[in-house]
C-alpha cells in the first residue's frame, strides 16, 4: 500500500485575510517608529522649558509671583478650550487639585485665627538683654507649631505660606520666611476648625516659652478668631534635590 502525503489547502479567500493583517502590523510598526523621534524630541523639548521656569523661578520673588498668576491663567484657558474632555480628564485634573491642595500651592478660605505679636514697648532696663524684649525667631517657630499641633490646616506668617519646605531663620534684626525677609510686627493666620485659638492657646508649644515671654518682657500680643480668612499660595520651589520615591514593592 502506498502512503500518501496530505497537503493544507489555503482557500484564496484566506490568503488574501492573512496577507491583510500583516500589512497591517506592518504599518502600525513603522508608525510607531517613525514617530518614536518626535516624542522623545518633544519631551527633550518640555523638559527644557521646565528647566526654565524653575531657574526664572528661583531667581526673584516677585518674578515668581507673576509668574504664578500668568500659569494658573493658562492652566485655566487650557482646560476651558479643551474639545477632548473625557472622565479620564477628569480624573486626573482631580487628582492634581488634590496635590496642589495638598502641597500648598492654592489659596485657601475658611474659618481660623490670626495672632498677631511684635517687640515690647517697654523701656528696657539697665544690665537687661535687649534680645528679650523683641520678637525672636523662635518665637514664631512655637506658634506655628502650636497651630499645627492644634489642628490648623494652613498657616502664613506676613502673607508667606508655610509648607513641607519652608523655613523660618533670623537674619540680624529680620526674619527670613521662605524666601521673604519679614520684620514686626508678625500677623500670623490659620484655618482651623472652631475652638482652634482655645486649643492654640492651652497648647505647650505656646505656653512652654512664648506665653512667658508675653507677660514677663511684655511683648505685644493680640488674637482673635474671625469666621473667614483667605491665605495666599505659597510661591517658591518646591523641587526635592535629594529626597526621591522609594519603589512600591507589589
Amino acid at each position: 500500500m502506498t502512503a500518501r502525503r496530505g497537503r493544507l489547502l489555503v482557500s484564496p479567500q484566506w490568503a488574501i485575510s492573512i496577507a491583510g493583517a500583516l500589512a497591517v502590523i506592518g504599518f502600525v510598526g513603522y508608525a510607531q517608529w517613525n514617530g518614536s523621534p518626535e516624542r522623545v524630541q518633544f519631551a527633550t523639548s518640555v523638559q527644557q522649558v521646565l528647566a526654565d521656569q524653575v531657574s526664572k523661578l528661583e531667581a526673584e520673588q516677585g518674578d515668581l509671583r507673576a509668574q504664578l498668576v500668568a500659569a494658573e491663567a493658562q492652566v485655566l484657558d487650557f482646560q476651558k478650550a479643551s474639545t477632548t474632555s473625557s472622565s479620564a480628564l477628569a480624573d486626573v485634573n482631580l487628582r492634581l487639585e488634590e496635590v496642589r491642595l495638598a502641597v500648598g500651592l492654592t489659596p485657601l478660605r475658611g474659618p481660623g485665627v490670626i495672632i498677631e505679636i511684635a517687640d515690647s514697648k517697654r523701656v528696657i532696663p539697665d544690665g537687661e538683654n535687649p534680645a528679650n524684649y523683641i520678637v525672636l525667631v523662635d518665637d514664631l517657630r512655637d506658634i506655628a507649631v502650636a497651630l499645627w499641633s492644634s489642628g490648623a490646616e494652613a498657616i502664613t506668617i506676613n502673607g508667606e505660606r508655610i509648607v513641607a519646605t519652608s523655613s523660618i531663620y533670623g537674619v540680624g534684626a529680620s526674619v527670613l520666611v521662605n524666601t521673604a525677609f519679614l520684620s514686626p510686627p508678625f500677623r500670623i493666620e490659620a484655618i482651623g476648625a472652631e475652638g482652634l485659638l482655645d486649643q492654640f492657646q492651652t497648647s505647650p508649644a505656646f505656653l512652654g516659652r512664648v506665653a512667658q515671654r508675653i507677660e514677663v518682657f511684655g511683648l505685644e500680643f493680640a488674637s482673635q478668631a474671625p469666621d473667614s480668612l483667605q491665605l495666599a499660595a505659597f510661591v517658591g520651589n518646591t523641587r526635592f534635590r535629594w529626597a526621591v520615591p522609594t519603589e512600591v514593592v507589589p
